[in-house]
C-alpha cells in the first residue's frame, strides 16, 4: 500500500495563502449602512405621507366647529381633509336649538403649497363658479388672498382709497359675484332671523381682497360688496322690502404704507330701490362690526312696515334706529 502526501500548493509569490473569506473593506460596510438607514428613512416617509394624505374630513369638520363656536358646521362630512365634501349648517351656537341647512353639499380642494395652502371651493346652490383662497407665509406676516371667479390667473391691482365710489365699486358692480345665498339660510343664527323669517337672495362680491396677520393684529386690502336682492319678511304683506347695497372698504387712514392694507374697514349701506329705505355706515375693527343706520318705509307702505320697524331698531318717530356693536 503506498502512501499519497498532499502538499499545498505554492502561493504566487507577493500572496499569502487565505483560508477566510475576504471581509469587505470599511468603505463599504459604510455604505451599506447608509442605504439601510436610507430604506427606514423612505419607508417612514412614506407611512406618514399615507397617514396623512388619508386624514378624514371628520378632523376639518371639527377644527371649523371649534373656530366658529359651533356657529357654521360641516355636518356629514365625506371624503378626506384635503378632497371632501359637507352639508353647511347655520347655528346659533352652543346650546342653541336654531339651525338651517343649505340645499346642496359643499364640495373643497385643499393643497399644501411650500409656502402655505390654496383652498377651491365650490357648491352647485351657492358657489356655482368657485371661491379660492390662498394662503401664504411671507417674511413677517400671514396672508389670506380671496380670489374670484374673474380674478384667477391675474395680479392683484392696488385697492381704490376708503371711500364710497371709485374704481373698486365699479369693479364690483360689473364683475361676477364670488356667491349668493339665500336670505332664509340666516334664520339659523337663531334671534332676530328667526322672527324676522326673512327671504331674498344675499349675494357677495370682491375685488382683489386680501388679509394678512403681522404681529397679532390684522390689517385689509381690497374691497367686498354684499347686496340683497328682493328682500322679504313674513312680518310684512308686501311682497317685497326692497334691494339694498352693502359697501366695504379698507380705512386709507389707518393704512401705514401703501400696500400694507388698513387695520379698519369703512362700510357703508344704502338701499338701491324698495319700500324698506335704510341708510347707514360703520367700521369694521379690532372691536368688531358697529353700524349706525336709520331705516323708515317709503310713502304709502308705514302701515304694512310698522311691525317690522318696530323690530329692527328702536323707534324714533318715523324711523327706526338700528344699532349694531
Amino acid at each position: 500500500m503506498s502512501i499519497v502526501r498532499l502538499r499545498p500548493a505554492k502561493a504566487k509569490r507577493g500572496f499569502a495563502p487565505s483560508r477566510f473569506a475576504k471581509p469587505p473593506e470599511e468603505g463599504q460596510a459604510r455604505l451599506l449602512r447608509r442605504h439601510r438607514r436610507f430604506a427606514i428613512a423612505g419607508a417612514a416617509i412614506g407611512l406618514v405621507t399615507g397617514i396623512v394624505a388619508t386624514l378624514p374630513a371628520s378632523l376639518l369638520a371639527n377644527a371649523v366647529a371649534s373656530a366658529t363656536g359651533d356657529q357654521f358646521l360641516l355636518a356629514e362630512a365625506e371624503g378626506t381633509v384635503w378632497s371632501g365634501s359637507a352639508i353647511t349648517v347655520l347655528t346659533g351656537g352652543q346650546g342653541s336649538h336654531d339651525a338651517s341647512v343649505l340645499p346642496t353639499r359643499l364640495e373643497w380642494t385643499l393643497r399644501p403649497r411650500w409656502n402655505g395652502l390654496s383652498l377651491h371651493l365650490t357648491q352647485d346652490c351657492c358657489l356655482a363658479h368657485g371661491m379660492d383662497l390662498s394662503v401664504r407665509r411671507t417674511l413677517d406676516a400671514w396672508q389670506v388672498n380671496v380670489i374670484g371667479p374673474d380674478e384667477r390667473g391675474k395680479p392683484a391691482a392696488p385697492a381704490a382709497p376708503g371711500r364710497p365710489g371709485g374704481a373698486d365699486e365699479a369693479a364690483l358692480a360689473g364683475g361676477t359675484p364670488l356667491g349668493q345665498w339665500p336670505m332664509g339660510w340666516l334664520e339659523g343664527r337663531g334671534f332676530p332671523w328667526n322672527t324676522i323669517h326673512p327671504g331674498g337672495v344675499l349675494t357677495l362680491s370682491t375685488h382683489n381682497l386680501s388679509f394678512a396677520l403681522k404681529g397679532g393684529h390684522w390689517s385689509t386690502l381690497g374691497s367686498a360688496q354684499v347686496e340683497i336682492r328682493q328682500a322679504s319678511s313674513r312680518l310684512t304683506t308686501l311682497d317685497s322690502l326692497g334691494t339694498y347695497r352693502v359697501l366695504i372698504q379698507p380705512d386709507s387712514s389707518t393704512q401705514v404704507r401703501p400696500g400694507d392694507g388698513a387695520t379698519r374697514a369703512l362700510v357703508w349701506i344704502s338701499t338701491i330701490d324698495g319700500a324698506l329705505r335704510i341708510k347707514g355706515s360703520g367700521l369694521i375693527g379690532a372691536t368688531g362690526l358697529r353700524v349706525r343706520a336709520e331705516a323708515s318705509a317709503a310713502p304709502g307702505a308705514e302701515a304694512a312696515l310698522d311691525n317690522l320697524l318696530n323690530l329692527i331698531g328702536r323707534r324714533n318717530g318715523a324711523l327706526s334706529v338700528i344699532s349694531i356693536g
